[in-house]
């Protein structure tokens, strides 16, 4: 399903907003020191975490959930700890949260995150050439859109269990309307332009992994939107999570090597 929708509104934000941000501000003395810091991307802020003496390091971005209205970038789990145990660079984002910012507003803060450690994650010790994008819930379709619109351009893209791909599928399958989780995005006027599925095939796309849980409707959308990404031609991997819950399959990430969805996950990242 492709609609070949004007992306200039979503590109021009996310270049103004990397403009501004305070580049010469972010690359201080202590940047290779282990741990974490929290830095300012311009529109909102990131935390950076960081394995011990990193260098050239692939890096993993992390976008959260909270139906767009909730969350904040210190809910990530076991995700650091994991992962920069594996010599990766790991990055949570902020962005404002509804009603102060809108879907679009929100996913072009995060096209200016990626954006931002692209240009910067070097003064960290990551690679800003290895960057895969991933996010759960509202920050799944938030970091789908920000990246199939073209306003930023990671190398791989890991989308966790979000209902939102297709606005408009996901009201007629809910009796015609938006479930009461979604109600952030309920402007029908807005549907096809917030809907990830939308941009497939407008571009480019870097190679997906699309997972899912047994929650509610999370098999539909999901296998429609794996089936519109392989039918326009894009590397889309698939994982089928029926043992966990939308919560779960966000939890379990990190938590344990032999976890199954953090296999899948770490399968897909090999391609870093």
């Amino acid at each position: 399903m492709k609609s070949h929708l004007n992306r200039r509104t979503l590109l021009t934000n996310a270049a103004i907003g990397l403009s501004i941000a305070p580049f010469s501000t972010m690359l201080v003395s202590t940047a290779l020191a282990a741990g974490k810091q929290s830095v300012s991307y311009g529109a909102n802020s990131l935390d950076i975490y960081t394995p011990s003496n990193p260098a050239n390091a692939p890096v993993i971005l992390y976008v959260h959930g909270g139906a767009w209205r909730l969350g904040n970038r210190g809910q990530i789990g076991s995700k650091a700890k994991y992962y920069t145990s594996k010599g990766y660079v790991f990055v949570s984002v902020s962005y404002t949260l509804y009603p102060k910012a809108d879907a679009e507003k929100q996913a072009v803060q995060v096209a200016q995150a990626i954006n931002w450690v692209k240009k910067n994650i070097g003064a960290y010790g990551g690679d800003g050439s290895r960057i895969a994008a991933m996010g759960h819930s509202a920050g799944c379709h938030l970091v789908s859109l920000a990246v199939l619109s073209g306003a930023a351009r990671p190398k791989l893209l890991i989308c966790v269990d979000t209902g939102a791909y297709d606005l408009q599928y996901l009201s007629d399958i809910s009796g015609g309307r938006i479930p009461a989780l979604y109600s952030a995005l309920n402007t029908k006027e807005k549907f096809a332009r917030w809907s990830p599925i939308s941009y497939v095939g407008n571009g480019a796309t870097p190679p997906i992994l699309v997972i899912w849980s047994k929650a509610e409707f999370r098999d539909k959308v999901s296998t429609r939107f794996v089936n519109a990404l392989s039918g326009a031609g894009a590397s889309v991997t698939s994982f089928e999570g029926n043992g966990y819950s939308h919560l779960s399959i966000n939890s379990s990430i990190g938590s344990n090597p032999n976890d199954q969805v953090t296999a899948a996950i770490d399968r897909f990242l090999s391609r870093l």
